[in-house]
């Protein structure tokens, strides 16, 4: 179950970190997200707010994700089967889109990385929930 909990505690931290870096540029300066991604397109005032606004539901999701699973890392036997949902999402809202974003001309290597991490996270919770399933039974 140790490996469970710091399961939860790392991927977890990094949710929440990466809802601090999108939500500074949602809630306090769009403009600082047209030097941060490099747009498939022309990036104008109003294409970089309108961006920011499609992308805010991805900052306040990664925001709830994250506090959660550092929440649940406190009892993660009582939360293994939100587990396979983080896992499910990391699968459909990680690799999948990225893999759409990297066609629609974003930045290959950058979301190369990013898939590769979601997988790392989608391999170990499935191991460390099956070997937590184990252990209970």
């Amino acid at each position: 179950m140790k490996k469970l909990v710091w399961w939860f505690r790392i991927v977890g931290g990094f949710y929440f970190l990466l809802a601090v870096m999108n939500l500074r540029f949602v809630l306090i300066n769009p403009a600082v997200a047209g030097t941060m991604i490099a747009f498939p397109f022309p990036a104008t005032a109003d294409t970089i707010q309108a961006f920011v606004d499609g992308w805010s539901p991805f900052a306040f999701e990664v925001f709830g994700l994250g506090t959660f699973m550092l929440w649940a890392s406190r009892n993660p036997r009582r939360y293994l089967g939100a587990v396979w949902l983080l896992v499910w999402l990391e699968f459909t809202h990680g690799v999948l889109d990225d893999i759409y974003l990297i066609v629609r001309g974003y930045d290959t290597v950058g979301y190369l990385i990013f898939i590769a991490i979601h997988l790392a996270i989608i391999t170990t919770g499935v191991l460390f929930a099956r070997q937590a399933e184990a252990k209970s039974t």
